[in-house]
């Protein structure tokens, strides 16, 4: 019983660099903070080993960039597992992005493709009405949004490049980016 509570200690020196895979039966040792002293870690569970709560999949999407991108080239409902995917907006017929509904943490970034739409603007709206606050870069000159319901994509003005980020608190949206283009992106409630 006594040998369940040792721990053994070594010097940095003495530590070897393990080139392989965990082999079953493998385990390694973490300092768990709410418990005030080291676990033991089964070497299976890599992710528990670093203390993180993330899933792999979900390291493997954050780290992934390609992963994270789409090109848009119709109406797009948002879903908030997407968080962190950039959208090229590539279409010259006008569409419409919605967000998902606010959650804490959600960050979405968009760019206009190199195909511009004309007669018509693309929009991203939220959900939840009158919730984009923040503001852009327009030809140099700042554009503020308070209280907004949609940022516009402006046919014929908007160009490839222009960009948009937005991002959630949990209660409102939260926009910045910058155009090339006087009056390429608007808001609108």
């Amino acid at each position: 019983m006594a040998d369940d509570y040792a721990l053994a200690y070594k010097k940095v020196t003495e530590l070897t660099l393990e080139e392989n895979a965990p082999a079953s039966g493998d385990w390694g040792v973490r300092w768990d903070t709410s418990a005030g002293q080291p676990v033991r870690v089964a070497a299976e569970n890599p992710l528990h080993t670093v203390g993180t709560t993330a899933s792999l999949a979900e390291l493997n999407m954050a780290a992934d960039n390609s992963a994270n991108t789409e090109i848009v080239t119709t109406t797009n409902a948002i879903a908030a597992a997407e968080s962190g995917t950039t959208y090229i907006l590539n279409s010259a017929t006008a569409f419409v992005s919605t967000l998902p509904a606010v959650a804490a943490g959600l960050r979405y970034t968009f760019y206009a493709g190199a195909t511009q739409v004309t007669g018509g603007n693309h929009t991203i709206v939220p959900t939840d009405d009158n919730t984009i606050y923040g503001d852009y870069n327009v030809a140099g000159a700042t554009v503020p949004a308070s209280a907004e319901g949609s940022i516009n994509w402006v046919a014929d003005t908007m160009l490839p490049g222009d960009k948009v980020e937005v991002f959630c608190d949990g209660t409102n949206w939260y926009v910045s980016g910058s155009a090339a283009a006087s009056g390429a992106i608007t808001f609108t409630t």
